[in-house]
């Protein structure tokens, strides 16, 4: 990871911004840090970053380097299920590894994915020693738990996941029953203790003012009003014929995934592993969280994005991805898990490691090139105009910053996020030429440094009306 870069629209947006702000400043952001501008979002991933990186140093390959450290212990995690079975642990780590390789990979700093790796771990902690060493399973379940809780809000969902099969795990422990209601009380507390105070921090720092996707009922009550009924009526119709088109993105996935809901438990029952009533109440519960986890999002969309964001789904193929994956993962844990002792069970973690293979060496052969090649994490596309810009003038970082782009249009939105990243500044701003000629005269009380990074004959004309001459002009 020597020399890779960071990439790609959401980790400029936050991910990766939040983690250069956290090492730069050493704190937590605050309103004075406006290049974050996510600021209800937990800072889990990022404050782990700030720890590897105040070890091994600060680079965009160091920080990747934590990001994928994350997501390893979670597949570590795993291993312990080998000693109950080999082909179940090795058909599980492939699982791990498939889900890090195929949707992950290494050259992002996106949490999304870290979320079907964390509940799968979870899971895994507590059938893993759960007879033998109950307390240290809930104990390592508790802080995985609390983790989940503060990487994202939109963890909330894959927590309850891992707290429900925690709260089943206490239930049937040997514990009393005045034991089992302590550590019920602690595992269901603990992690929203931890995001509740998280939220008190938000509260406390930024006020009321309403960032972007808070959850607060001040946020969702702008986003709503923001958007017509002809808007919302235009999702509803988007939403709901999404998963008609097996075409689209992460459609197909989706409804393998809703097959297994219901063949998994079915195939137990024909095979006499577990009763009706448990197959029912598998097929309901996967189902059911399935449904449920759509209810979550088209509530998101309405409420808590943007009305552009809403238009276009934005993201919703990386969001059902992620969750499908989690709830296909713990679909093959039942099903190793409840073959124990059957003559089927090596056949079924076979199968399983054969088709993690499988999908990676022949259907996404690309998803590999991450463990022996560089290329898929040292795009330096978006990064290296701007850092060629501020090696060739030796602009330093955390300065105000005006960059003239009109000799040369850029995108305002995602090319200023990378130019606040690159230059490390809560102070940044690109400038098209307007007609007000004292607008340069402003520039120069209010900014530090004003580059003209694509000059053209009207940025000349206005250096020359200011007496300076552009050809001399850095």
């Amino acid at each position: 990871l020597r020399g890779a870069a960071v990439e790609g629209h959401d980790n400029f947006a936050h991910w990766a911004i939040v983690a250069k702000s956290i090492l730069t400043h050493n704190a937590f952001p605050t309103a004075a840090n406006t290049a974050v501008e996510y600021v209800s979002y937990p800072p889990g991933t990022a404050v782990w970053i700030k720890l590897v990186c105040d070890l091994l140093g600060t680079s965009d390959g160091t920080m990747l380097f934590a990001h994928i450290i994350l997501n390893m212990a979670c597949i570590l995690a795993l291993i312990p299920l080998c000693r109950r079975s080999l082909p179940v642990g090795a058909a599980l780590v492939a699982y791990g590894i498939f889900c890090f390789l195929q949707f992950n990979g290494c050259g992002s700093l996106m949490v999304d994915y870290l979320f079907t790796l964390l509940v799968l771990a979870t899971t895994a902690v507590i059938l893993a020693s759960c007879k033998e060493e109950t307390a240290g399973a809930l104990a390592g379940a508790l802080t995985l738990l609390c983790f989940t809780t503060l990487v994202k809000n939109s963890g909330l969902m894959f927590a309850v996941i891992g707290l429900a099969l925690a709260l089943w795990a206490v239930w049937h422990s040997s514990f009393s029953r005045k034991v089992r209601w302590i550590w019920s009380g602690l595992l269901t507390l603990a992690p929203i203790g931890v995001w509740a105070l998280w939220l008190l921090r938000v509260q406390l720092v930024y006020g009321e003012t309403v960032s972007k996707h808070a959850v607060s009922v001040e946020n969702y009550a702008q986003q709503i009003s923001e958007k017509s009924a002809a808007d919302i009526a235009a999702f509803q119709q988007s939403f709901f014929t999404y998963w008609l088109h097996p075409n689209y993105n992460g459609v197909v996935f989706f409804w393998i995934t809703v097959a297994l809901c219901a063949i998994i438990p079915l195939l137990l029952l024909a095979m006499g592993r577990i009763a009706k009533k448990r197959a029912l109440l598998y097929a309901c519960g996967s189902l059911g969280t399935l449904a449920f986890y759509l209810a979550t999002l088209y509530l998101t969309y309405l409420l808590s994005m943007s009305r552009e964001e809403m238009l276009v789904l934005a993201s919703l193929p990386r969001y059902i991805v992620c969750f499908c994956a989690a709830i296909t993962g713990l679909l093959l844990m039942a099903l190793l898990w409840h073959l124990q002792g059957h003559k089927a069970r090596p056949w079924a973690g076979g199968v399983i490691l054969a088709c993690c293979l499988y999908t990676l060496f022949v259907c996404q052969p690309g998803s590999l090139h991450c463990l022996y090649s560089k290329q898929d994490y040292q795009n330096n596309d978006e990064q290296a105009p701007w850092i060629e810009l501020r090696e060739e003038y030796g602009l330093p970082e955390g300065a105000s910053y005006l960059f003239y782009t009109n000799g040369a249009p850029v995108d305002g939105w995602s090319d200023l996020m990378v130019a606040r990243y690159v230059f490390n500044t809560d102070h940044a701003a690109l400038w098209q030429l307007r007609d007000d000629g004292p607008y340069l005269a402003a520039a120069f009380e209010e900014y530090e440094y004003v580059v003209f990074k694509s000059p053209d004959a009207q940025s000349d004309a206005e250096l020359e009306r200011w007496g300076f001459d552009p050809a001399s002009t850095p």
